[in-house]
């Protein structure tokens, strides 16, 4: 059960046994109960305008104002107010629900230690045990500059699966949002399908950066990543793999299929737009035969 839930559960129990004791101080009105209970649930009800919260619940309960038992009745709009208050601060303490924000983190760069301190700011904020990536896309310089980042990640929680999306600008600005969640009966075979987070990670930061610039003649190197394991066979000079030494190699395996996850590699000019350098890299993949992964 998460925080906010509890939370609901303490208004209405808390509203409830007051009501009933106030009842029985009142004077004589029909229906008292249900009167207070209502002013209790005007309180807490509060309608969200430019990511503030309004308790217009609350001030609409300015145009009810009781004639019989007023003190009691604004006792239930107070105990309503008061958990609208409890609940704005729930997203603070519940990682149930991931709040949305933002980081200033300066330059990155993949030929220094800047990349890991981005990924150790991102391991922090999501907070799991369980992440794994849907896809993602990073576009450098062809000296290693990051100039922009975008993860969608599946993360694990006690209840169910979130969906966060990590970007970042060349302003520097790292910036988080959940945009989806998913029960754990749905998301679990989804989940397994995909590539642990930091497979993807050491794909980027133990390969060669040169291995991937040589590939292409453009001023901009794009790296798209699909995280879902795939069968893969041996389609044309525009395939490569990882190796054990962390080089980019000729796909060797001409014949055996292999399962793996794969790196869309591109070419980017200045502006942004398609070179028409596209390649594929394969890495975690699984391979059965000829263990020697050396370039061929």
């Amino acid at each position: 059960m998460t925080i906010q839930l509890y939370v609901w559960l303490g208004f209405l129990v808390i509203s409830v046994l007051l009501g009933l004791r106030l009842n029985q101080l009142k004077e004589p009105e029909p229906r008292f109960f249900l009167k207070f209970l209502f002013y209790s649930l005007l309180g807490i009800v509060s309608f969200p305008i430019g990511g503030f919260h309004i308790p217009i619940g609350f001030l609409l309960s300015f145009l009810f104002f009781p004639k019989r038992n007023s003190r009691y009745k604004w006792y239930g709009a107070l105990v309503g107010f008061f958990f609208f208050i409890v609940l704005l601060f729930v997203p603070l303490f519940d990682q149930s629900e991931f709040r949305a924000e933002s980081q200033q983190i300066g330059a990155v760069s993949i030929q220094d230690d800047s990349f890991d301190q981005m990924t150790n700011h991102i391991l922090r904020r999501v907070n799991a045990e369980g992440i794994k990536l849907d896809r993602s896309k990073m576009v450098f310089t062809r000296d290693g500059d990051l100039q922009s980042l975008e993860y969608l990640l599946l993360v694990e929680r006690s209840n169910s699966f979130q969906q966060i999306r990590i970007t970042y600008d060349e302003s520097g600005e790292l910036s988080y949002r959940q945009v989806d969640e998913l029960n754990k009966d749905s998301g679990r075979a989804f989940f397994e399908k995909l590539v642990d987070f930091d497979r993807v990670l050491s794909a980027v930061g133990d390969t060669e950066w040169q291995d991937f610039v040589d590939q292409v003649n453009a001023p901009l190197v794009q790296l798209a990543f699909d995280g879902l394991y795939d069968m893969y066979t041996y389609e044309n000079e525009a395939m490569f793999m990882i190796n054990r030494e962390g080089r980019v190699v000729k796909f060797w395996l001409q014949r055996d299929p292999v399962l793996a996850n794969s790196i869309q590699l591109s070419g980017l000019t200045r502006e942004g737009r398609s070179t028409g350098e596209r390649y594929i890299i394969l890495y975690n993949y699984s391979i059965h035969q000829r263990e020697d992964l050396t370039d061929q």
